[in-house]
Parts: structure tokens; sequence; C-alpha cells
């Protein structure tokens, strides 16, 4: 056995060539070149690290995702394009890029994020500074075909130099062209706009870069007040929100200076908000992001206070004793941010801004379910600890100092708990998104592969159709050519032969003409020698020969005319069996020139068929492909809804199981409490009681207060059956809307599938009637053409046949005149 086969059975051959990138590093080791220094943070798809450069030392976030194949690798490819091909100081910029030890690794500046920073909304010139620069990076974005699709506060970020970033290119589209569109699916759901929320479940209406300042409208929004619109809400319920309703305003617009420059910011064209630059300096707002942090946990000592009828109002009263100027005092219902990293920039944030993160709105049924009165001991001393943080700065030269208090409830750690759910809960629908978008670019290539193999197949027939008719029309024309020659050499040796015939004949018959006109002569000469007379003698035998020698030369013009003629009449019979030979040849020829035409009219009707059905099989996978991806992405939102529901469930009872345990000991507490108080009534009010008596009616009271304590044990027990009860409906309420907004949806991508194939149905009919329209007009010159080819024949051989040959015993060739068609010559 020879090498090769070895290398065949163990598969020992080159492997396959790895696509190289411009701007990614292959087969380097990336901690060669920056060395890791601490953990920023996790993102939606790796972990993000603080690496310093070995060489330079300057300080950058490193990224490092997990690649295991070239497929996963080219998912962020766009990304990276996009950041090294993008020179703007409000975009950030990519260090370097390795792809070493199936770790993909992305290093940019380190930047922060303005709103997880400082746990607080922005005020209006703060806001203007970051909607101006903004602005400028999406205006750039847009110059070079490039639409960012996720614009919100997590992916707006500070650098150190002062400068607004815009950072997160993960779901960005870069366009070849300036008027393209797109219609994917794709973003968060609280910010994106009406038509990109469209292209759910219909691609008919594409979106173009515009859907980005929509998004900024959103994100000033939550700048201004920590949430996006409508945070509370069920995505699902947020989408049709977003496409029906109009757009979102400030919930408290009396509080700002100029409504109207926020709702400007929802239309749809960046141009005309860049004409509109009154910003401040943002000096102050850097000084206030990267000033020190310092934070205390306050937790009274002094005896626990009456549980009061509300947290709120212990936090209200609270917050009023602090009264500095710059003091900020969140109220309790607002979220406390935790400092995490940004999952594209590598940036101090909230993992993927937690407040994109409300994919259901739990938080209403939690609300709900909390009562006043029913809060524990452990919960009031939580409501005693108070987090206060001073972030201290100077600005124009005087120190300014912004503190903030918080008190802490079981609440925070709550909302902490559901902040990391929320954000393993986008991490999976980001990785579903990117999913999506990787089996959508896979359906993409491999339908227009199809179309470029249909067509290829349609041009190798119609080549091939042409190629074996006009081999049949040249070999049809080589064998007349032959026959041509052959008849014309037949014609010549023909002619040749029956001249020398008649030629023969003639001789023989001019000798005995000759012969007989000198037995003539002689017999005249021998009678007139008899006669004396000899002048009479000699003048009649000089008129004897002239009239012989005239004899003699009409006899050879006669001979000559009967050559003519029987030549005359060989080449006109060999001119006729020509004409009839070259009208059957152009008949035959013009039939296959028919069956060529219509065979290349069946073959582009048939084509025609076969690319209908081509694309409407196509159509069918595409919306096919968007029925599974919507039918997984209700089974994630579903899944997400049971898991919500399961968890309300859990928390009613543990909170029905702690009120449980609880009551007993507050029935005890209470019962001695009374006895003691009834006892002492007993005493005071009643003179002259028997023991017996005294011990009777303590008895009774006991007796009561059992009775009464099993009716409190049963009012809870109902109490706790209602609410779960109630709970139970709730969380089948929820289940039934989303079901009916899932369906609604399936329904919808349903009727538009069936709307585009009537379509296309409807168009397949127009052009196939419009072909053969257009068919008619092209049968009819073709026999106008055939025609005109038939009468230039004819009158070629009627003029051929009346022209006259002046010597036809010299003629050697008479088709010379008679020039054979050939395809060329028809025209076809």
């Amino acid at each position: 056995m020879s090498f090769f086969n070895f290398r065949k059975i163990f598969k020992l051959g080159a492997e396959k060539k790895k696509k190289q990138y411009d701007h990614v590093h292959r087969d380097a080791n990336p901690e060669e070149i920056w060395e890791i220094v601490g953990e920023l943070g996790d993102g939606a798809f790796g972990k993000v690290f603080k690496a310093q450069n070995k060489q330079t030392g300057i300080f950058a976030a490193a990224k490092v995702i997990d690649t295991k194949t070239e497929d996963e690798l080219e998912d962020y490819m766009v990304e990276i394009d996009i950041l090294a091909s993008c020179d703007h100081h409000n975009i950030v910029k990519l260090l370097d890029a390795f792809y070493y030890e199936s770790k993909l690794w992305k290093t940019i500046f380190i930047c922060v994020c303005v709103c997880v920073e400082l746990e607080r909304p922005l005020t209006e010139p703060q806001i203007r500074v970051v909607c101006k620069q903004t602005l400028d990076a999406l205006q750039y974005l847009h110059d070079n075909k490039v639409i960012h699709r996720d614009l919100k506060a997590g992916n707006i970020l500070l650098s150190l130099d002062g400068d607004v970033k815009l950072a997160d290119f993960g779901v960005s589209a870069k366009n070849t062209k300036t008027i393209q569109r797109r219609d994917s699916f794709i973003g968060t759901p609280y910010w994106m706009a009406p038509e990109v929320v469209m292209c759910e479940t219909s691609k008919d209406r594409p979106y173009d870069y515009k859907a980005d300042i929509w998004s900024l409208g959103v994100t000033l929004i939550e700048l201004a007040q920590i949430e996006p619109p409508n945070h509370e809400m069920n995505p699902m319920r947020v989408l049709l929100k977003i496409a029906k309703a109009d757009p979102p305003t400030l919930q408290q617009p009396s509080k700002w200076y100029k409504t109207q420059w926020f709702e400007q910011r929802a239309k749809p064209d960046g141009e005309k908000l860049e004409e509109k630059k009154e910003v401040v300096g943002n000096g102050e707002l850097i000084k206030e992001v990267s000033a020190s942090d310092i934070s205390s946990l306050e937790t009274p000592t002094e005896p626990d206070e009456p549980i009061p009828t509300s947290p709120l109002k212990e936090e209200e009263s609270i917050g009023e004793k602090e009264k500095p100027e710059l003091v900020e005092k969140p109220s309790p219902g607002k979220p406390r941010y935790v400092k995490k990293q940004d999952s594209d920039s590598g940036i101090s944030s909230s993992a993927e801004n937690s407040s994109i993160d409300l994919n259901l709105s739990i938080s209403s049924f939690i609300s709900k379910s909390k009562e006043p009165g029913t809060i524990s001991q452990q919960d009031k001393k939580r409501q005693k600890k108070t987090l206060k943080k001073t972030r201290k700065f100077i600005v124009d030269g005087v120190e300014v100092s912004v503190t903030t208090s918080k008190i802490i409830t079981d609440n925070d750690t709550k909302s902490e708990e559901m902040r990391f759910l929320r954000r393993q809960e986008l991490r999976e629908l980001r990785l579903l998104q990117k999913e999506e978008q990787r089996a959508q670019q896979q359906l993409s290539n491999k339908l227009q592969q199809q179309r470029e193999q249909i067509y290829k197949r349609f041009e190798q027939e119609v080549t091939s159709k042409k190629r074996q008719y006009d081999t049949e029309v040249e070999n049809m024309e080589r064998q007349q050519k032959q026959t041509i020659e052959r008849l014309e050499q037949e014609h010549t040796e023909r002619l040749r032969d029956e001249a020398k015939r008649i030629k023969a004949e003639q001789d023989k018959e001019l000798s005995k003409f000759q012969s007989t006109l000198k037995n003539r002569k002689k017999e005249a000469v021998l009678k007139e020698c008899d006669t004396s007379d000899y002048v009479v003698h000699v003048t009649r035998a000089q008129r004897g020969e002239l009239s012989q020698h005239s004899f003699e030369q009409e006899f050879l013009q006669k001979q000559q005319q009967d050559l003519d003629s029987a030549l005359k009449k060989i080449i006109q019979q060999h001119k006729h069996e020509l004409a009839t030979i070259e009208r059957d040849c152009l008949n035959n020829k013009q039939q296959l020139l028919r069956a060529r035409e219509a065979a290349m009219w069946e073959l582009e009707e048939r084509h025609l068929q076969e690319k209908h059905q081509l694309h409407k099989q196509q159509l069918k996978d595409q919306y096919f492909m968007q029925r599974h991806q919507l039918l997984k992405r209700h089974e994630k939102e579903m899944e997400q809804m049971h898991r919500y529901n399961q968890r309300l469930i859990e928390e009613m009872k543990n909170k029905q199981t702690q009120e449980r345990t609880r009551l007993p000991k507050i029935q005890r507490s209470d019962a001695k409490t009374r006895m003691a108080m009834f006892k002492k009534s007993l005493r005071i009010t009643t003179t002259g009681v028997t023991p017996e008596l005294e011990r009777e009616r303590v008895k009774q009271f006991a007796a009561q207060e059992e009775k009464r304590q099993k009716n409190e044990r049963h009012h809870q027990h109902q109490k706790h059956e209602a609410q779960m009860r109630d709970l139970q409906t709730q969380c089948d309420a929820n289940i039934r809307e989303l079901q009916q907004l899932q369906n609604e949806k399936c329904h919808l991508l349903i009727e538009h599938e069936t709307q585009k194939l009537k379509e296309l149905d409807e168009e397949h009919s127009a052009e196939l009637k419009d072909w053969r329209e257009k068919l008619r007009p092209r049968k009819k010159a073709l026999e106008e053409e055939f025609a005109r080819k038939l009468q230039e024949q004819e009158m070629f051989f009627k003029m051929s046949g009346e022209s006259a040959c002046l010597n036809p015993s010299t003629q050697s060739r008479i088709s010379k005149f008679y020039p054979v068609p050939s395809v060329h010559s028809t025209g076809f």
C-alpha cells in the first residue's frame, strides 16, 4: 500500500486553511503583549480584565470570549471591523484583537458608564453634553454606513479624558450602500424603534439609520429618569405599545427647563438635531464621575422602635433629617445600581445595564403581594441600616461634596437578586439573537447559492440547446455544400461528355455532308465538260464552289446551334435541379430554426416556472426559519415567565410560612398580656368575688382566647389560601396574556407569509403573461424573415434562369453563380 493511501485512511492530509482577518492576530499569544492586572467584571459573552501593555505601559480593558469554532469567530468580526475602522473621538477605539487557543481577545481604552457610576439621574446640562457628543458619534457612524441598533445608556461611556464614548457594536450593521435598509429584528425591546419592532413578523418595511435616533430619544429619557420608558411592563406588551402608541415622554415634564428639547430627540433626523448645540461644558460631570467615593454603613444601636405602617414613611422621615444642598436622596423605590463590567466595552458598569433586563414585570406582583403592617422584626432592623456615599471633587477651586444615602432593606437584596437573574436572561436573549443572526446568514448564503446554481444551470441549458441546433445546421450546410459540389462536378463532366459526343456526331455529319457536296460538284463538272464553251464552264465552276462553301457554312452554323441548344437544355436542367435542392435545403434549414426557436421558447417558459418555484420555496424556507426562531423566542419567554411565576409562588410560600411560624409566638405573647390584663381588671372592677367564681371567669376568658386564636389561625389560613389563589390567578393570567400575544404574532407571521406567496404568484402570472404577449411578435418576425429569405432565393433563381449563356460550350462551372445560404446569412 502506498503512502498516499495511508494519508487517506488516517486523514493525514493538510488541514483546512483558516480564514485570515485584517484586524485579528492569529496564533499570537496576547499575554506576551498584555499583562492581566485585575478583573473588571463579567460581560454578556465573557469576562473583562484590566490589562497593561508591557511595552507602552498603557492600561486597557481586555474582554476574553470563548470562541470554539470559526463560525462563532465570524459573528464577532463585524464589531471588530467597525471598531477598527472608526476613528472618532466619541467612539471607543480598538487597540488589539487576538485569536489564540480558541479565545478571542479584544482590548480597548478603559472607560466608565456615567449613569451607573453616579447611581442617580443626570441633570439637564449634563444630558445636553451626553446628547451632543452622542449625536456626533451617530453622525459619523451613519456617514460611514453603520447602524448601531443597540443604543442605550449602558452603551454610552465616559473616558478618563472626559469624552463621551459610544460602545457595544455587537449587533450593529455595516452597510455597503448609503440607502441600504435592514430587516433584522434585533436589539433591546425598551429602546427599539417601531420600524424595528415591526420586523419581528414582517420584513416588508425594513429600517435604516433613523432607528438609532429613536433609541437616542429613549436613552435621553433614561438618563433623566434612570429607567427607560415602560420599564415596568412586560417586554411583549412594550413591543406592542411601541408599535401602536405615541412616542414616549418624560414622566414629570414640569421638572425640566425645556421639555420639548427631549421630545425632539425622538424625531428621526440626526442632522436636524445636530443644529441645536445648546450644551454646556462637561468638566463638572467628569470630576464627579472620577471623584473618590467614601461609603459608610450606619446601624443605630438604640432599641427597636414600633413597626411603621410603611417602609416608605420611615425612609421619608429619615431623608428629611439630611438637608445639605448637594446631598442626593433617591427614593427607596429606585433600584440600587451595582458596579459591574459592561458586556462589550470592558468598562465599569452594571452588566448590560440592569434596567434593560426587565424582561417581565414581576416587581409589580411582588409590590402587590406586600401588605402594610406585615414587616418582621428582622426587616425593621434592616431598615435602620443606612448606606451613605460621599463624592468629593473640586469645581473652580471649590471643593464640592455630593452625598447620597440609601436605606438598606430586604427589597434591595431582592432587587439585586432580580437584577442578577435578569442579567442572566439578557445573556440568554443575546445568545439567542446571535444564533438567529448566524442561522439567518447561513440561510441567506444557502439561498444565494441556490439562485446562482439555478441561473448557471439555465445558462448551460440554453448554451447546450443552441450548440445542439447550431451543430445540426452546420451539418446540414456542410452536406448541402458537399451535394452542390458533387452535382457541379457531375454536371461539368456530363456537359463535357455530351459536348464531345455531339461534336463527334457533328463531325461525322459534316464529313458526310462535305462528301455529298463533292459528289455533286463532280457530277456538275462532268455535265459541263460536254459543253464546248470553256468560258461558260469556268464561270459555272466558280459559282458551284461558292455555293458549296455557303452550304458548308450554313451546315456548320446549324450544327453549332444544335450544340448550343443541347448544352443549354442540360444547363437549364442543372439549374432547375440546383434550385430544387437549394429550396429544399432552405426549407429544411428554416424548419430546423423553427424547432430551435420553439425549443428556446419552451426552455424560457420552463425556466420562468422553475425560477418561480425556487423563489416560492425560498420564501417558504425564510418564513419557516422565522417561525422556528419565533417559536424558540416564545419558548424562552414562556420558560422565563414560568420561572418568574415559580419564584413568586416560592416567595409567597416563604412569606406565609414565616407568618404561620410567627403567629403562635405572637398569640402566646398576646395571650399572656391579655390574661394578665384580664386578671388585673377582675381585681379592680369586682369585689367580693369568690376564688371559685374568679377561676371560672378566668377559665371562660381562656376558652374565649383559645377560640379567638383559633379564629385568627383560621382567618390567616383563609387569607393565605386567598393570597395563593390570587397569585395563581395572576400567574395564569400572565401566562394566558403571553400566549395570546405569541399566538397573535404567529398568526400575523402566517398572514404575511400567505400574502407574500400570493403576491409572488401574481407577479409570476403577470411575468408569464407579459412573456407570452411578447412571444407573438417574435414568432411573427421569425416567419417574416423566413418568407423574405424564400422570396430572395426565388428571385435569384428566376433571374438566373432568364439569363442567357453566350457560349454554353465554354461554360465549365455553373454553380458559381448560385451562392449557398448559410446560417449567418439568414440572420439566426
